[in-house]
């Protein structure tokens, strides 16, 4: 999470965060990092007021994103470490299993991974997940994608407050988003939105590729909330 003097933004794993966060604590004078992967609900007591600001992504290109991403170095994440058997199910059955990870016959995966996950963020460098979250994530019919979503950004258990963008018109989404909350952007901060390379980017090809048409269908179903808040399509 990153503090203005005017919002905050809140970083939703593979959305294009850590370019927003090097970009705000670099051009915006009195910005700060507060924890890491902060959830809005943990905001500071003094900030809890302010706007919010944070970025989604078609949830079918953000799994294969995730899964890209965590295929580079199986063993240092331990939700993808355990939800791909170290690596050697392959896609699609990674991918089931993190969908279906809140519900109840996946309690002995959670407990596994909770097992293996930091008990603070302090050192917790990676997803941010806590023990503690990982225990309570009980959301049977619910898949991953809408899991973190709501973890992260709702508030109260409210939207209320939140500006979103899209990681697919992210740039433009930025400089937008950034005006409305009484961000001022300077001509080389607008230079730097426009042309500088993203920040800890996955190699994969075009998402649609990786996709049965059971395992489309069974995210389709599992993140229709998120994915009808959004209208996204595959």
């Amino acid at each position: 999470m990153i503090a203005t003097p005017t919002m905050i933004f809140v970083h939703l794993h593979k959305t294009g965060g850590q370019f927003i966060n090097r970009l705000l604590l670099t051009y915006v004078s009195g910005a700060r990092r507060i924890g890491y992967h902060l959830p809005r609900s943990e905001t500071p007591e003094e900030l809890r007021c302010m706007p919010a600001l944070g970025f989604v992504r078609n949830p079918w290109d953000w799994y294969v994103s995730w899964y890209a991403f965590n295929c580079m170095t199986p063993e240092r994440n331990p939700i993808f470490r355990i939800v791909s058997a170290h690596g050697t199910l392959g896609f699609e059955r990674t991918i089931e299993n993190l969908v279906m990870l809140g519900d109840p016959d996946h309690k002995n995966l959670r407990m596994l991974i909770a097992e293996q996950l930091p008990a603070t963020r302090d050192t917790n460098l990676g997803s941010g997940i806590t023990k503690n979250v990982m225990s309570r994530m009980n959301e049977p019919g619910r898949g991953y994608v809408t899991w973190i979503w709501r973890y992260m950004f709702l508030m109260d258990g409210s939207f209320t407050g939140m500006t979103t963008g899209r990681y697919e018109s992210l740039r433009r989404d930025l400089a937008e988003c950034l005006k409305q909350l009484g961000i001022s952007i300077s001509p080389l901060m607008h230079h730097e939105i426009t042309v500088a390379p993203a920040v800890n980017p996955s190699s994969h090809g075009n998402y649609q590729n990786y996709y049965s048409d059971k395992l489309r269908e069974f995210v389709a179903k599992r993140d229709h909330e998120y994915i009808d808040y959004y209208s996204y399509s595959f």
